[in-house]
C-alpha cells in the first residue's frame, strides 16, 4: 500500500492583519486554530477580507479531508507584514518553512483574499509545489453599493488619502483659480509642473520631502529660529528663478530657432534661472548655520555642502553658457567659459572639503580636551 498524499492548504495575509488587528501569533496550524484566529478578527474588524479567506481554507481543508480518503491534509494561516514589501515576503517564507518542517508536505493549495496575496505565488512554488490557488473575493447584492462601499474605504484609508488626495485637492484648486482669474493656460503649466514634480519624488522614493520641509518650517516657526525667514527667502527665491527662467527662454530665443532647436531653449531657461536656484538651496542651509552660531554649536558637515551647491551652480551655468557660444559659432569663448567654470567649481568643492575637515579636527581636539580635563578633575577628587 502506497504513502499518503500530504497536502497543506495555506493560507496568506501578507499585511498581516490577524497580527496587527487581533494580536495573534503565526503560522496557526489546525482547523480549530484557524476558525478561532477567524472569530477573534472578525471581533476586532467585520469588515475584513481575511476573515473569508481564512473559511474558505477551512472549506476546502474539510472538502479535501471526507473526499480523498488517501489524502493527509493539513491546514495553516502564515502572515507577513504591515509594511508589505521585501520584509513581509521573508516573513512569509519563514513561517513556511518551519511549517513545511513540520508538516512535510508534498503539495499546497493556496488561498488569499486578494491579488495582491498572489504576488508571493513564486515564493511558495520555490518551497513546495502548488497545485490550486483560490482567490476569494467577497460579494455584493448590488454593483453600486460595491463600487460606492470601495471608494469610501479608498478614502478612509490613510495610505490612500495621504498619497494621492493632496495632488489631487491641489489640482482642483488651481483649475478653480485659473477659471475665476481667465488664466487657464499658465494655470496648466502650473499643474503640469507640480504633477511631474510629484511624480518624479514618488519614483525616487522621496516624496516625504515636502511633507518634512512643511514641518521643518513649522518647527522654525514655533520656535521663533532665524531659519524660518531663510525658508521663506528660499520659497521667494525657487519662485522668482522660475519666473526668470521662462522670461529668459521667451526674450532671448528666436521663433524659428526655438521651433528647430529645443535644446536652447532649457539651455536660456537654464542660465537665468540657474544662480536663484542656488540662492533658494542655500537659504534653508545658511539659516542653519546661523541658529548654530547663535545656539553656540559647531558648524562642520554645512561648509562642505553650502560650497558643494555653489560649485554645482558655476558648473551648470558655465555649461549653459558655452553651449550658447558654440551655437553662436564661437568655439575658443564656449571652451573656455567652460573650462573655467569647471576650475573654479573643484575649487569651491576644495574649500569646502578643507574648511569641514578642519572644523571637524577642531572639533574632535575639544572634545579630547574636555574629557581629558574631566579625567584630571576625577583624579583630583580621588586624591
Amino acid at each position: 500500500m502506497g504513502s499518503k498524499t500530504k497536502t497543506l492548504v495555506i493560507c496568506v495575509d501578507r499585511d498581516n492583519d490577524v497580527g496587527e488587528k487581533a494580536g495573534l501569533e503565526t503560522p496557526i496550524i489546525g482547523k480549530e486554530a484557524l476558525l478561532s484566529a477567524a472569530t477573534k478578527l472578525a471581533l476586532a474588524d467585520p469588515e475584513e477580507s481575511d476573515i473569508n479567506a481564512i473559511f474558505e481554507a477551512v472549506r476546502i481543508y474539510d472538502q479535501l479531508s471526507s473526499s480523498d480518503g488517501d489524502a493527509e491534509v493539513e491546514v495553516v494561516l502564515i502572515t507577513g507584514d504591515r509594511s508589505v514589501g521585501v520584509e513581509s515576503d521573508r516573513k512569509i517564507g519563514r513561517e513556511l518553512d518551519d511549517v513545511l518542517s513540520e508538516s512535510r508536505a508534498e503539495s499546497a493549495i493556496l488561498v488569499s483574499d486578494g491579488a495582491e496575496d498572489e504576488w508571493i505565488i513564486p515564493l511558495i512554488q520555490s518551497r513546495v509545489k502548488i497545485d490550486s490557488v483560490r482567490r476569494v473575493v467577497v460579494k455584493q447584492s448590488e454593483p453600486l453599493e460595491s463600487t460606492f462601499y470601495v471608494i469610501k474605504r479608498l478614502l478612509e484609508d490613510p495610505k490612500f488619502s495621504r498619497t494621492f488626495l493632496p495632488p489631487i485637492g491641489l489640482v482642483l484648486f488651481l483649475l478653480a483659480v485659473s477659471l475665476l482669474l481667465g488664466l487657464s493656460s499658465t494655470a496648466m503649466g502650473v499643474i503640469l509642473g507640480i504633477i511631474g514634480i510629484y511624480t518624479l519624488l514618488k519614483g525616487l522614493g522621496r516624496e516625504n520631502l515636502i511633507i518634512e520641509f512643511v514641518e521643518s518650517v513649522k518647527q522654525s516657526l514655533y520656535s521663533g529660529k532665524i531659519s524660518f525667514v531663510t525658508y521663506i527667502v528660499a520659497i521667494v527665491l525657487l519662485l522668482t528663478g522660475t519666473f526668470q527662467g521662462i522670461m529668459g527662454y521667451t526674450t532671448q530665443m528666436e521663433p524659428e530657432i526655438s521651433e528647430r532647436i529645443l535644446l536652447l531653449g532649457v539651455v536660456y531657461y537654464l542660465k537665468f534661472s540657474i544662480w536663484w536656484y542656488v540662492g533658494a538651496a542655500l537659504s534653508p542651509i545658511v539659516g542653519k548655520m546661523m541658529n548654530m552660531f547663535i545656539e553656540g554649536e559647531k558648524i562642520v558637515k554645512h561648509w562642505a555642502i553650502v560650497f558643494s551647491i555653489t560649485a554645482s551652480g558655476l558648473i551648470l551655468w558655465g555649461g549653459s553658457e558655452c553651449i550658447l557660444w558654440l551655437s553662436e559659432g564661437n568655439r575658443p569663448m564656449g571652451y573656455l567659459i567652460l573650462f573655467c567654470s569647471i576650475l573654479g567649481a573643484a575649487i569651491l568643492s576644495f574649500i569646502g572639503v578643507k574648511i569641514s575637515w578642519y572644523m571637524r579636527s577642531t572639533q574632535i581636539k575639544e572634545k579630547k580636551e574636555d574629557a581629558t580635563g574631566i579625567e584630571t578633575e576625577e583624579s583630583r577628587v580621588r586624591d
